[in-house]
This record gives structure tokens, C-alpha cells and sequence, in this order.
């Protein structure tokens, strides 16, 4: 299993399943939603028409000007909450076996906000960002966890994902 194929895995199951998705959620400032909200993946998919649809949850760019270049969330989720209304997505990056580069942990608040703000393909007001990685990376790197607002180990995934057991 690669990077990718687990990314692949994780947004799958958090469309797909609702025990997945409610614990995801309650992991993040979004908890209050989770018993409310669907995954929006036919949307995103319609958002992209030149996108594979298997790739709806992948390959999001922006260009955010304070960033000075294009920058990549690697799962990117948009949900809304069918009671209130609301939208709302979730910005992801997963790690397998490297650290963060350089500035890559610093730009995903600042892109949240960004898309959040002006992005028209998939209106919504909030976002949040997380970091998915084996709980030893969670160690290794503190300062770079800090700049997220949730991390989620694979460790803890694994127990809706087997694939996210790290051997």
C-alpha cells in the first residue's frame, strides 16, 4: 500500500460509511455535525468534469497568493449538514513513512481559509485541516502536528481500515 491507496481507502469509507465519517468528524472541530452530514462525492466529482470521477476526493489545487505558488491538499472532503444547511469541507494531508517538507504543515491553514473563502466550485463557510499519520510521526515532527487543527494516526484508522495497520 502506498500514500496514494490509502488516501484512496480513507475517502472512500468516510462517503461510504457512516460510523467511519461520525468518528472522523468527532475528531475535529466538527463533531456537532457528525450525525448530520453526508459526504458530497457526486458534487465534487460534478465540480471537476475533467477529473476522473475516481479521483473526486484528489488533486485539489490552489493557487493562494500569501503562499506564493500552487499548493495540493491530498484529501480534500467537502460535507454538508442536512439538518442546518451548512457546508463545510475537510483538508487532509497523510503521511506513510516521510516527515512534512519544509512549509508544507504552515500552508494548509492559509489554504483552508482560502478555499473556504473563494473557491465557487464547492461553496462552504468552515474548514478544518488534519494531518493523518502513523502515531510516531506525530512525535517526530510536534511542532509541524501544532499546525494542524486535528491529527488522526493511521493506527486509530485502522480500526475501520485494516490496510491503515502499520507493521
Amino acid at each position: 500500500m502506498n500514500e496514494d491507496d490509502l488516501c484512496r481507502l480513507f475517502a472512500e469509507k468516510m462517503a461510504a460509511s457512516e460510523d467511519f465519517k461520525n468518528w472522523v468528524l468527532s475528531q475535529t472541530t466538527f463533531g456537532q455535525h457528525r450525525f448530520a452530514s453526508r459526504v458530497l462525492k457526486d458534487a465534487q466529482i460534478l465540480a471537476r468534469p475533467k477529473v476522473k470521477p475516481e479521483n473526486w476526493w484528489r488533486h485539489w489545487y490552489w493557487q493562494i497568493p500569501e503562499l506564493e505558488k500552487e499548493h495540493e491538499t491530498d484529501i480534500f472532503l467537502v460535507l454538508k449538514n442536512t439538518d442546518s444547511g451548512e457546508y463545510f469541507a475537510l483538508h487532509i494531508e497523510n503521511k506513510l513513512n516521510s516527515k512534512l517538507r519544509p512549509g508544507q504543515a504552515a500552508s494548509y491553514k492559509p489554504r483552508s481559509l482560502h478555499v473556504a473563502a473563494f473557491d465557487t466550485r464547492l461553496p462552504h463557510r468552515e474548514a478544518t485541516t488534519i494531518l493523518l499519520a502513523p502515531a510516531r510521526l506525530f512525535q517526530a515532527c510536534s511542532e509541524d502536528v501544532a499546525l494542524f487543527d486535528s491529527a488522526i494516526s493511521h493506527e486509530q484508522v485502522a480500526v475501520f481500515i485494516s490496510e491503515f495497520e502499520t507493521g
